[in-house]
Parts: C-alpha cells; structure tokens; sequence
C-alpha cells in the first residue's frame, strides 16, 4: 500500500474546494488501495479569508465587519459546519501546517504526493502559495491533477515566469482542468498534459450519496430556487426577485457573508441558516431550479441532472474558461446564459442529460487513466 499526500485547498470555506478534496481522497482510497493523507496546510491568507471575521487591513473591511458583525451568531453557525465537516470526512496529517517554510520535514514521508484539484496554481488569488506547487519537496516524486490557474497564466506574469515554469517541470506527471491551462503549460514548458475532470465529477450521485451523509429529507421544504455563488450583484439580485414573482418559488442562498452584506433580503432572497458541503448537496438535489455561478455548481447540478442555468456575465474580455470549458466538454452551452437571455426563454425546460452523460463518461474514462498512469508510476519505485 502506496502512502500518497494530497496537497489541496481542502481547508476553504466552501462546498467546492472541500468536495473535490474529499472526492480524490475516497478514489485514491476505494479505487486505488492507496494509503491517503491531506496535508493539513492553510496559510495566513486563507485562514483569515474564511474566518469569522476577517482582520482589517483597511477602512472597506472595517466597514464589512462591522456590517457582518450583525449577523455574528450566523457567520459562527458557518464558519463551524464547514469545520466539522474537515474533520468528520478528511484524513488529515498529524500536524496542521499554516507556514510553508515548515513542510520541508515532509520530504520522505509519503510515496508521492498529488496537488490539486481546484485553482491550487492561481497565483493571483488570495489564499495563493508556491507550496501548491510542491516547492518544499526535493526527495518525493511530485504529480499534479486537473489543477486549475483560475484564468491567470503564471509562466507570463513578472517575476514569477522562470520560478513557475521550473516548477512545473519538477513534476513527473500534470493534468490540468481548463484548455487555457493546458495551452499556457504547453508553451512554457514544451510538456504536452491532459486535461482532466476536477474530482467532484469522477463520482456519480449513487457514489456521493455514500461517501457524505446529505439526510434522507430535504434541508428545505416545499420548491423552490437555489442560488449558488460566492458574491452577488444588483442586476443579478434584481433578477432573481422577477424570477421568484414569475414562478411563484422562493429563491435561497447560502454565503451568510454574502447575504449579509449585500442585504439580499431587500429582493426576498432567503438565507437558508444551515451551512456545509453536506447540506449543499442536500439543496442542490432537491432544488426545483438552481441558477449558478460556480463551477462546483455546474458541477453538482450536472450530478444531480438539475434544471440549471449557469449566468454568464456578458463580459467580452473574460478570461476564465472554468464554466465554458466544463459544459463545452460536456455539449451544455445551452445553459450559459447571460441576464437578458434568460429573461426571454422558457427556464423550465431541462438540459439534455443524455448527450451529456454519454460525454461524461469517455471524459471520466480518460481522467482515470490519467490516475491509473499516476499510480502505476509510483508503484514502481
């Protein structure tokens, strides 16, 4: 039995990072025979983005704070589901790591250690670290899978082009999520890599509803809308209320930051006070209509074979391919909407599962191999 790491965003406060995390753990596991741990590393960044309330650094986030701080009891009820779910479903390392300096003294401990999925090679974000890229391990094999640059090609931003692109080639082996990854290492690194499906989506509903207790009953009674993103504009909210009077459905959020200070309640938009990647589940599966943002939520209303609609900015310099890659893959641009479109079609009607699973299927039949390939590499050390 192979002892593998993953190094992920396992540690973010959202139903997304924390099930792709949960999904390559339970394959490496049941699939594979693998012995698996996450490494329990959050930085600063992180730690501070997710908690309660955040450190301010500025007057903007006094001003959220303080704004936030009226609904504390919420945010607490948050912020505790999504760690109880951590340590009710992780397999984490012993010790919990929050400076990158101090992984370096887990070089030899493991067989090989696996980064991503999810935007782990974002070096724009705010939660960002070279120790995604595995920089503190010189004596373990290094493997990457369907990582995710969140749209940002770190081999061409100053300072940082040579330190990525040797990074990158440290790896034995690396897939990637999106066509624009795969284009940018290509070109940095002359490395041809697969694309490969973000883990969430090796799984079928019968396997997730396994591996996370969602409940037997709905969180929320009666039908009704999900909302599913992390921040929420006028136009959108604005939206969603028309939809609510048309349909004569509630519509429900999840992100008590979001809701709160963006004062969703004005347009009617419910905070539905229950929290965690189980429960999100929980609303997707039985959610009449559910309008996304979010890649995860494309993800699991696909799972679920959900009536869904992915709201498309309408920018025309956008650079993240997440959502388009993702239902382009899957023949489901149909659902890539932008405001003014969907308020001229009939949302009711359902996308076609059909062709879409036929095409899921060849894709999770390929980013398993990548996996097997993976294994098999490090089985023969």
């Amino acid at each position: 039995m192979k002892k593998i790491g993953i190094m992920t965003f396992h540690a973010s406060h959202n139903n997304g990072s924390m099930l792709q995390a949960l999904a390559l753990q339970s394959i490496l596991e049941k699939r594979y025979g693998c012995d698996v741990e996450i490494i329990d590393f959050s930085n600063t960044g992180q730690r501070n983005m997710y908690s309660v309330l955040p450190k301010a650094d500025n007057y903007k986030r006094v001003i959220k704070n303080v704004i936030w701080s009226t609904q504390y009891l919420q945010l607490k009820k948050q912020y505790d589901a999504y760690s109880a779910f951590m340590k009710k479903y992780f397999k984490l390392s012993l010790k919990s790591y929050e400076m990158a300096e101090e992984l370096s003294e887990l070089d030899g401990r493991y067989d090989a250690v696996i980064a991503g999925s999810d935007q782990v090679w974002n070096i724009l974000c705010r939660d960002a670290d070279d120790a995604y890229y595995l920089n503190f391990l010189k004596n373990t094999p290094k493997y990457a899978y369907a990582v995710s640059f969140g749209a940002n090609n770190p081999y061409e931003i100053d300072g940082d082009k040579e330190t990525h692109k040797k990074l990158t080639l440290e790896f034995k082996k690396v897939s990637v999520r999106e066509k624009n990854a795969q284009k940018w290492v290509k070109e940095a690194t002359n490395i041809d890599v697969s694309i490969c499906l973000d883990p969430t989506m090796l799984l079928d509903e019968d396997e997730w509803t396994r591996i996370v207790d969602i409940g037997d009953k709905p969180v929320i009674k009666g039908k009704y809308i999900y909302y599913y993103c992390f921040s929420i504009d006028w136009h959108t909210q604005v939206f969603l209320k028309n939809l609510s009077k048309k349909t004569g459905l509630p519509v429900y959020f999840m992100e008590a930051k979001e809701w709160t200070l963006k004062c969703l309640w004005a347009n009617k938009i419910k905070l539905i006070k229950k929290y965690g990647p189980d429960v999100y589940m929980n609303v997707v599966k039985n959610a009449e209509m559910f309008v996304t943002t979010s890649f995860h939520g494309t993800a699991f209303a696909t799972i679920f074979k959900k009536n869904f609609w992915y709201i498309n900015d309408g920018k025309s310099n956008k650079k993240d391919d997440r959502a388009v890659s993702f239902l382009s893959q899957l023949g489901l641009m149909d659902r890539y909407k932008t405001i003014e479109e969907l308020m001229t079609i009939e949302l009711s009607q359902k996308p076609d599962f059909e062709q879409a699973f036929t095409k899921l299927g060849d894709l999770r039949t390929s980013s398993y191999k990548y996996l097997t390939d993976v294994i098999d590499d490090v089985q023969e050390k």
